[in-house]
């Protein structure tokens, strides 16, 4: 997290220095938002898709936190970069077809906690501007880097012993990182306000479908 606080403040500086140009704005916001994509499509939500190999059962969630620096290039488009966080722990499990197509066996594994940050360019347009109401959309692709712990519990690592030996190695611990890329697209945003403006969006991707904050221009 203080990496993020120190690129996003050097990203500050550099677009404030831009700003002293005529007619340019730099804006800041932070926000959070629910149902992530990878909340929805990373096995954050069991059974989301149908049963599969292995599901993870989310007791303590989060949700997406994120901060954005963007740059207007003009009075309807701008440019900008975000940094999303978020975290989770729960049950993991994985799943066995014993027998049809609904005769499933669930096998508890043990816990998991996992960290997601994500970085990514955007891009905003205003289609509609009165007063102090804003309508926008956002747009962004970037790179997600999972951090993330399996431990099986005593008694199932316990339970794969066999002559002595345990295949699933000599540690209780496993790691699931992985980087990955990601999406951010909202159709609909709106906000409200002058230099301090309120905002929320509709979306899909690393801000969540719903997502709230505050923004600050400079």
């Amino acid at each position: 997290m203080k990496k993020i606080i120190t690129v996003v403040t050097a990203l500050i500086l550099f677009f404030n220095s831009m700003s002293g140009q005529k007619n340019a704005i730099v804006e800041i916001s932070a926000g959070s938002g629910v149902w992530s994509s990878d909340e929805l499509f990373d096995g954050y939500s069991p059974g989301l898709f149908g049963p599969s190999f292995r599901t993870y059962i989310t007791h303590s969630y989060s949700g997406a936190f994120y901060a954005t620096v963007k740059y207007f290039v003009s009075k309807r488009a701008s440019l900008g970069i975000a940094f999303a966080y978020e975290n989770e722990r729960g049950d993991w499990q994985k799943n066995i077809n014993i027998g049809g197509a609904f005769d499933w066996e669930r096998i508890p594994l043990g816990t998991f906690k996992r960290q997601a940050f994500t970085f990514a360019p955007e891009l905003y347009v205003n289609y509609a501007e009165k007063g102090m109401t804003r309508i926008y959309s956002t747009a962004g692709v970037g790179v997600t880097y999972r951090n993330e712990v399996d431990r099986y519990s005593d008694s199932y690592y316990e339970s794969q012993y066999n002559n002595g030996t345990n295949p699933l190695g000599p540690h209780l611990e496993a790691n699931n990182n992985k980087l990955q890329g990601n999406f951010y697209y909202s159709p609909l945003g709106l906000s409200i306000g002058r230099t301090l403006r309120w905002f929320a969006e509709i979306g899909i991707g690393y801000k969540g479908i719903l997502n709230t904050g505050l923004s600050y221009k400079i």
